[in-house]
């Protein structure tokens, strides 16, 4: 008879998610737009410094703050979606993204938006995402990196939405350029792929025909930019 019960250290289960908690906390501080005080102008205490700010204090930094959240679960999804269209993606290559965060102070930027049912990647992210970009005063001539993840439903989780998507955004892998990440990897170097941007997709099976698109743009005009 099957044992259904699959946590078989809970002190260790425990341990590890205060680990993980303790730093999506810390990362959301440090990623924040905007800094709330411990004692607001009227007077009034929002939090003792000892104690440190509440989690829906930290994530409330943002000037969208819902955004930025789904933003950052779709790179942490990404990264262990186990229905995979394909090797040369962000899909468990977190590397890419590590890889590509400037040296200097910069500027993170984030999208995530939700299509219209049985609209085309291509016309969504002419008609609603370029548009939600300059909205957010986000620019590409400044951004040196952009990581994409879309999402959809079973229906059309398929080499199709994949191709799309990749053509759209010019972010498929060139022959040259994944020969070059295979070497590296027989290697056993740290030196990655040199591209501007990357996608990653994900199975989402509640969004059923609409599509969700997740951007991080690392912004900083001191670096290379995208063309």
């Amino acid at each position: 008879m099957k044992d259904n019960n699959n946590i078989k250290s809970p002190v260790n289960f425990q341990n590890k998610l205060e680990e993980v908690m303790e730093g999506v906390y810390d990362l959301i501080e440090l990623s924040k737009e905007n800094n709330l005080d411990p004692v607001s102008e009227d007077g009034v205490v929002r939090y003792r410094e000892e104690s440190g700010k509440t989690c829906f204090q930290v994530s409330g930094q943002f000037d969208r703050p819902s955004e930025y959240l789904e933003s950052l679960l779709d790179i942490i999804r990404v990264n262990y979606e186990p229905c995979v269209l394909g090797t040369f993606f962000l899909n468990s290559n977190i590397g890419f993204l590590y890889d590509g965060i400037p040296d200097t102070s910069f500027q993170l930027g984030y999208i995530s938006m939700t299509s219209e049912v049985n609209k085309q990647f291509d016309t969504f992210w002419d008609e609603d995402v370029i548009p939600h970009i300059e909205k957010c005063g986000y620019s590409f001539k400044d951004t040196s990196s952009v990581y994409a993840v879309a999402s959809t439903g079973e229906g059309r989780y398929d080499l199709d939405f994949m191709d799309n998507v990749l053509t759209t955004l010019d972010s498929e892998f060139s022959i040259d350029e994944a020969i070059n990440l295979m070497t590296a990897s027989f290697r056993e170097t740290t030196e990655g792929p040199t591209k501007d941007i990357y996608s990653g997709f994900c199975l989402d099976a509640a969004l059923g025909n609409k599509i969700r698109l997740s951007l991080w743009l690392f912004i900083n005009p001191h670096e290379h930019v995208i063309q």
